[in-house]
């Protein structure tokens, strides 16, 4: 929601940015990342070159862009979670079904479009989505409900590796699986390993 207090031009800066990453994802979802161009995204949003890149530096800003959209949800999503649920293992396993439901909602173009060996964004430290995470995890261990010999940004890593893998397998499958009972199951059994008996 656009605050009343912005100027017309602020307003319709937003929109113009919102337009354009709107048209990039479209595109990404039919074309694939790999396979379309600033050109392209400035032609579908109606805007110049020059005026895409006054918003996004480069390409692969926009697919920064895509990936803050899924930090902000996490965000949204997560203090439900924590307030609705109290057992470790239910916590991690509904942070989980968050992540598939990102997916879900991105449709299964998109994701197979993002699950791809040269997306690197996979790979980056200190998002708000893993950092989430670690906390919830350090939380647990304070807790008593994971073993403090365990590193909590190494188990969310390997978690994280895991939930890829499933919406990976998701995708090769074209949508056609149940991401959030598959991602239920294989989570679960992946967090009862980290979990004091």
């Amino acid at each position: 929601m656009v605050p009343e207090s912005l100027t017309s031009r602020e307003k319709q800066a937003i929109a113009t940015k919102k337009r354009i990453y709107r048209c990039g994802v479209e595109l990404i979802k039919k074309y694939g990342y790999d396979n379309i161009t600033v050109k392209e995204i400035a032609e579908k949003a109606n805007v110049s070159i020059g005026n895409y890149y006054h918003y996004f530096k480069s390409k692969y800003d926009l697919l920064v862009e895509i990936f803050k959209h899924g930090d902000e949800f996490f965000e949204a999503e997560v203090p439900k979670i924590l307030d609705e649920y109290k057992d470790c293992k239910d916590i991690l396993v509904q942070y989980f079904l968050v992540y598939a439901r990102l997916s879900i909602n991105d449709g299964v173009e998109m994701a197979k479009n993002l699950y791809i060996p040269t997306n690197k964004m996979f790979l980056t430290h200190g998002r708000s989505m893993q950092n989430m995470l670690i906390q919830i995890l350090k939380n647990e261990q304070e807790k008593g409900k994971i073993p403090n010999t365990l590193d909590c940004e190494e188990i969310t890593e390997k978690l994280f590796v895991v939930a890829r893998g499933v919406i990976f397998d998701w995708c090769l499958k074209d949508g056609k699986t149940d991401l959030l009972a598959e991602m239920k199951e294989i989570i679960s059994r992946m967090v009862e390993s980290y979990i004091k008996k």
